[in-house]
């Protein structure tokens, strides 16, 4: 069980890393490719477009063709654009391949949240999911310090070599490992994958879920997108301190991962998410009002991020096991739903918060609550559902 959890947070884990790894090497690309940063952040954007368009297309066609051969086939993608990325000579055949690369990604983290569902059920989901997320935690807190060495070593082509190497191993693991999956319907053309997504679409009680969840979302890829001018342009941290400072969310959320798991069972899920919810919302308020006051400074907007990040390991283990719940035999196709609204949320705000750069920490903070606010009110909805 252990070497199973470890391989399927070692999928999910592939796209932390490709988003993570590089954000220290932000500014280095810049200059490499001749490019404003701003170009460089957008390469964000366009991966989670890619992430959110190959989730659309892999879930429906993991519950036609089976789990094993999309994941398999996602793995392989990410390798080579993945290599290709390395030796892009432009910054938009970087970001071409990036979003190539995000589409392979994709495949393994739908799947993975499919196979979940196939195999457990109610609070041992929730338990899977976060120790999964646990495991997989380890890849985006270690992420930009890897980054920031390999950039010292060498430069950053030599996070894309790694990324490459990366996911050869998980796709050679997989291939040993994953021989007994759900083999799927046996339909896997244009038709029988709108009627998947037509029965997903068409039940009410996902669609609260699905925005709320994107709202979500959003309120970490601002964070994620925003933080590399944040830290190192506004702040002036080198790229070290970044990803020590980056690594403190991730700390937090590995920490609640943990306690997510042991209350599995024994509180009610609803009743956690929304208290996390509130929790991070409270952060989000707190750092609108440092910083519109004059008062925001590092060593106050770190500690209330990292909690406002966090609290994220009690909200999406939880409210991802609700909406599955509700489509227990499309599991693939809601989880590609579900995914896609999560980074097609994300990549709308992430460009939007690169709109505020050289404007200080205001723009990003006021539009982390924004979207938090909207979450908080969309997922209560969401909870009073029956």
């Amino acid at each position: 069980m252990a070497g199973m959890i470890t391989l399927l947070a070692m999928v999910v884990a592939m796209t932390p890393l490709a988003i993570d790894m590089y954000l220290p090497a932000m500014p280095t690309i810049a200059q490499d490719f001749n490019t404003p940063l701003a170009d460089v952040q957008r390469s964000l954007t366009t991966f989670l477009i890619g992430f959110a368009a190959g989730q659309l297309i892999h879930g429906p066609l993991s519950d036609g063709l089976g789990r094993r051969p999309v994941m398999l086939g996602g793995l392989a993608l990410f390798v080579v654009a993945s290599v290709a990325a390395a030796i892009a000579t432009t910054v938009e055949s970087f970001m071409i391949w990036r979003i190539i690369q995000a589409f392979g990604g994709a495949a393994g983290a739908v799947v993975i949240n499919a196979i979940i569902t196939d195999k457990f059920d109610g609070p041992a989901a929730i338990k899977v999911r976060s120790a999964i997320l646990s495991v997989m935690l380890v890849a985006p807190l270690l992420a930009p310090t890897v980054g920031s060495f390999l950039l010292r070593l060498g430069d950053w082509h030599a996070i894309y070599w790694v990324l490459a190497a990366y996911g050869a191993i998980a796709l050679v693991w997989s291939w040993h490992a994953f021989g007994d999956l759900a083999p799927g319907t046996g339909e896997a053309n244009v038709l029988a994958l709108f009627r998947r997504y037509k029965v997903v679409l068409t039940e009410p009680k996902g669609w609260l879920w699905f925005i709320g969840m994107a709202f979500h979302s959003s309120t970490m890829f601002v964070f994620i997108a925003g933080s590399p001018y944040l830290y190192m342009e506004y702040f002036g941290a080198s790229p070290e301190l970044y990803g020590i400072l980056f690594a403190a969310n991730v700390v937090v959320m590995a920490t609640c991962a943990f306690f997510n798991g042991r209350l599995a069972g024994r509180a009610q899920a609803r009743v956690v998410l929304r208290r996390a919810q509130t929790v991070q919302l409270m952060a989000l308020i707190c750092l609108v009002t440092l910083v519109a006051s004059g008062l925001g400074q590092l060593m106050t907007i770190v500690p209330l991020m990292a909690l406002a990040i966090g609290v994220n390991s009690f909200v999406f283990p939880n409210a991802t096991q609700q909406v599955m719940e509700l489509f227990r035999t499309n599991a693939g196709t809601a989880s590609a739903q579900l995914g896609a609204s999560q980074f097609g949320m994300g990549a709308l705000a992430s460009g939007l918060v690169t709109l505020g750069n050289d404007h200080g920490p205001l723009p990003m903070v006021a539009l982390m609550a924004t979207t938090g606010t909207l979450a908080f009110g969309l997922i209560g909805l969401a909870c009073r559902q029956k």
